[in-house]
């Protein structure tokens, strides 16, 4: 049996495939660094001050975030400097918000500033001097009530404004049907991560030197710090609404032949073993239940 992805692929019709191998942006985007359980490390607040200049471009702006969190308790650090440790407050709030989920935590990996007001509802500079864009349109009154909710409910605004984003533009420039999800080119359109730009690509599984290629840019990317957005879905066995794109997670990391995975529908980082991705014969619960990867967004140098 197949999937959608892996018919384009043998049919030709997809060009530069997956398999292009892949120039791994460089950055301050390693693991943070640890710290004690008093003030923040020098290594960590450098750290923290390079990947937020890297993000904004702007140093005042990296200044002020790095004055704000260090004030913070140590989990709420851990988590602007690691958004997956929200990984429950991330989750998906509908079957058609995997892929905006996704999108939020790439960007959140990417921006301490946005990271920072996930986590503690404020801004860390002047909101009418410098803001995520992700918050651009969101009016003050609107930021206040946001301040004083739930992690949960900032990550489903941000969750919206994804939505719409990657969604304005579809097929022959018209919108894409919402109920349908995320598609992947629109996803690649709006993916947020410094220093670098997303290009999409279908995958065939039954070819494991093509998958087995990919699984190792995955991991080098990952371990650069890049995350990478990665499609799943089912094959013709279940019927053709099952062998297209269905649900989306974000490879995050290395766990020995492993990756770690934010998979939104659970709210959760799971592994998902190379050994299983490649086999593809049994539903994975980092890939949202489903057997098959079949579309990747891969990083490139911006």
């Amino acid at each position: 049996m197949a999937h959608l992805a892996a018919l384009l692929r043998r049919a030709g019709a997809w060009r530069g495939g997956a398999t292009t191998p892949w120039a791994v942006p460089t950055g301050p985007w390693a693991e943070p660094a640890s710290e004690s359980p008093g003030a923040p490390s020098d290594v960590a607040r450098e750290q923290l001050r390079a990947r937020t200049l890297a993000a904004t471009g702007d140093a005042e702006v990296a200044d002020a975030v790095v004055e704000a969190w260090a004030g913070l308790t140590r989990a709420a650090r851990v988590a602007v400097a690691d958004p997956t440790a929200l990984a429950a407050d991330a989750r998906q709030a509908n079957g058609t918000t995997c892929g905006s989920a996704v999108l939020t935590m790439l960007a959140a990996m990417g921006d301490p500033s946005l990271a920072f007001w996930l986590v503690t509802g404020r801004l860390a500079t002047d909101p009418d001097e410098a803001r995520p864009p992700e918050l651009a349109g969101a009016n003050l009154g609107s930021l206040a009530l946001l301040a004083e909710a739930p992690a949960s409910r900032r990550f489903a605004a941000v969750h919206r404004v994804y939505k719409r984003r990657s969604t304005a533009r579809g097929l022959l420039g018209m919108p894409w049907p919402g109920a349908l999800g995320t598609p992947p080119w629109g996803a690649a359109r709006v993916a947020r991560f410094p220093g670098v730009r997303y290009t999409h690509h279908p995958l065939d599984d039954a070819d494991p030197d093509d998958l087995g290629a990919v699984l190792d840019a995955v991991g080098a990317a990952t371990a650069a710090g890049i995350p990478v957005p990665l499609y799943s879905g089912g094959d013709t066995a279940r019927g053709w609404s099952t062998a297209v794109p269905r649900h989306v997670v974000l490879a995050v990391g290395r766990t020995g032949d492993a990756l770690r995975v934010f998979e939104p529908g659970r709210g959760r980082l799971l592994t998902a073993p190379r050994a299983a991705l490649l086999a593809a014969q049994a539903p994975q619960p980092a890939l949202g239940g489903w057997k098959h990867l079949v579309w990747v967004l891969a990083p490139r140098p911006a």
